[in-house]
C-alpha cells in the first residue's frame, strides 16, 4: 500500500506542474511534462472561472458548457495525465484505475478556493 501511496503522490506532483517521478529505488527522476504550456494556462485559466474541475478519477471534467478551446487543452491534459498514470501503474505493478485515483484525491486536497471538485459521490462542490 505504501508504495500505491508514493506513486500516486508521484503522479500528483507531476500533474501539478512538477517534473518529479520516482525511480524504481525510490529517488527522483526529472520527467518532461507532455502537456503544453498553452493547455495548461488554459486550464487554469478555466478552473479559476469554475469552468472546469478535478473529478476523484483523477481526470478534468468540464463542470457546465465549455468552449473548443477549453475543451482541446482539458483533453491534452488529460491524454497526458493517462499516459502517465499508465507510466506509473506498469513500473509499480498496479492498475492504472489506481494510480489515477491516488492522484485524483491529491488534486483535489490541493485545488484552490473557489475551484470546483468532483468526489465520490459524483456531485460537483466548490471549494
Amino acid at each position: 500500500m505504501k508504495r500505491l501511496l508514493i506513486a500516486g503522490l508521484s503522479a500528483a506532483a507531476m500533474l501539478a506542474g512538477g517534473s518529479l517521478m520516482l525511480d524504481r529505488t525510490g529517488g527522483t527522476v526529472a520527467h518532461a511534462q507532455e502537456a503544453s504550456a498553452e493547455s495548461k494556462q488554459i486550464v487554469e485559466a478555466a478552473k479559476a472561472r469554475g469552468e472546469i474541475g478535478e473529478r476523484i478519477d483523477g481526470y478534468l471534467a468540464p463542470v457546465g458548457a465549455i468552449s473548443p478551446d477549453v475543451r482541446a487543452a482539458m483533453d491534452d491534459i488529460n491524454i497526458s495525465r493517462k499516459t502517465k498514470y499508465e507510466s506509473l501503474a506498469s513500473s509499480r505493478g498496479t492498475t492504472t484505475r489506481i494510480v489515477a485515483q491516488l492522484a485524483g484525491e491529491a488534486l483535489i486536497e490541493r485545488a484552490a478556493p473557489g475551484e470546483f471538485v468532483m468526489g465520490q459521490s459524483g456531485q460537483w462542490t466548490q471549494k
